[in-house]
């Protein structure tokens, strides 16, 4: 279960950072005559944005023992 929310955190988090990076420069690309699909990207942004959310909670929840332990041994020094 952990590999698969990590593979698909990885996903979103590479979607949603391919998006954004095409709303970044859509105002750019406009003045050099390039048409970026801006209303694809900002919907496909905005719904994986939120699963990237959701995933990341469930990823807290599943790496919980680890992350205690970790912020022990961080703090015990």
């Amino acid at each position: 279960m952990r590999m698969w929310v990590s593979l698909a955190l990885f996903v979103t988090w590479l979607i949603t950072g391919i998006t954004g990076v095409i709303l970044l420069v859509a105002p750019l690309a406009v003045q050099y005559g390039i048409n970026l699909p801006v209303d694809t990207a900002d919907t496909i942004h905005s719904y994986v944005g939120f699963m990237f959310f959701g995933l990341s909670f469930v990823h807290l929840a599943l790496n919980w023992g680890a992350m205690k332990t970790y912020f022990r041994r961080m703090f015990k020094k």
